[in-house]
């Protein structure tokens, strides 16, 4: 069984403003990285009555996408970007790469989603820690504070228990 809940953090002002600059640092990214693809699509694409399909190259997106690598080179590129934590810019990239799959790749009954857009600012309100409570995590929940991989510690407000057998995702 799946049960969502979802908590009030209170953070400082400080914690909050990093919160927020790391949100709109993953927008950013989530521009740029849909840019890139969008840019690469208009390179590689033509009309069919302009090119002759034996003899102009029409590729493929990989379906393996290295999100380490992307990240490696975005963080050459910006270095504001090594705040971040990491899983979280993966994450990021991963929703991207579902939107854009969802877009181009119809699922079983013929359907396609619509075309990735551009975030304006204010359009990611939130951005996922994919492991919690393990050895490697960058959330870790132990009564009612979360301790926040490069932000510390913030408060949350439970409005209700979680059970003793239930995992944290």
């Amino acid at each position: 069984m799946l049960l969502t809940y979802q908590c009030r953090l209170q953070p400082t002002l400080l914690q909050g403003a990093t919160l927020s600059h790391w949100r709109e640092l993953l927008r950013r990214h989530w521009n740029y990285t849909l840019g890139q693809r969008l840019d690469w699509l208009r390179r590689t694409r033509s009309h069919l009555n302009r090119c002759s399909l034996t003899s102009e190259p029409i590729g493929e997106i990989s379906s393996n996408v290295d999100y380490s690598a992307d990240l490696t080179e975005t963080k050459g590129l910006f270095p504001e970007y090594k705040e971040i934590y990491t899983d979280c810019q993966q994450q990021n990239g991963m929703g991207l790469d579902k939107s854009w799959k969802g877009w181009s790749i119809p699922d079983k009954t013929g359907k396609k989603g619509g075309k990735p857009r551009f975030q304006k600012q204010g359009d990611i309100c939130s951005f996922t820690f994919p492991r919690v409570n393990s050895s490697r995590a960058g959330l870790h929940l132990t009564d009612g504070i979360v301790k926040l991989s490069k932000i510390g510690e913030i408060p949350v407000v439970l409005h209700r228990p979680i059970p003793d057998r239930f995992n944290i995702k």
